[in-house]
């Protein structure tokens, strides 16, 4: 079975084909497909290295490498190199601070007028 992202990919390959023999049109309606199935599925698509992961997460290594083989099996992470992947989709992504604050802040505030 084809990956999304060679799926994406075939497509813009044919869509150059089409610009090539003058079918502009063809190729621009294709393009755009692409990007706009690109930009909906960017979660999928994005594959994040292991620190960035952490980053995103606020998890541990430890943690991430866990998941990794049950992720791997169900084609959400994968070796590059020597390197541990995840999609972005599968990995979990910590509230902000600045969310936090907020929502503190809020709560605080709806203390203050019970009390």
């Amino acid at each position: 079975m084809e990956t999304l992202e060679d799926v994406l990919a075939d497509e813009l390959g044919q869509a150059a084909v089409l610009r090539h023999n003058k079918h502009t049109h063809d190729a621009d309606l294709i393009e755009r497909v692409v990007g706009r199935v690109r930009a909906s599925a960017e979660d999928y698509i994005l594959w994040l290295s292991e620190g960035a992961a952490q980053m995103r997460s606020g998890k541990s290594r430890t943690w991430l490498r866990s998941h990794f083989a049950e992720w791997c099996s169900q084609g959400h992470a994968r070796m590059n190199g020597r390197h541990r992947e995840y999609r972005q989709l599968i990995v979990p992504q910590r509230v902000h601070v600045s969310a936090e604050a907020e929502a503190g802040r809020l709560a605080g505030e709806a203390a203050r007028r019970i009390g």
